[in-house]
């Protein structure tokens, strides 16, 4: 994770993850058909891992 994604709070984190799996997936619908799967796992982890983050800060 970078230095910038790390000072930002767990639910921009989460909300910027989820961005850049939208324009991923956008991507991916307008592309020679293949999926980039190992790159959407990786958005997944650190949408899931921001989204913790924010469920631990709250409690």
């Amino acid at each position: 994770m970078s230095s910038s994604s790390a000072s930002a709070s767990p639910a921009s984190g989460a909300v910027a993850a989820n961005e850049r799996i939208r324009a991923l997936v956008d991507a991916a619908e307008t592309s020679d058909g293949t999926w980039p799967a190992e790159a959407y796992e990786v958005l997944l982890l650190e949408w899931a891992a921001a989204l913790h983050d924010s469920v631990d800060e709250a409690a």
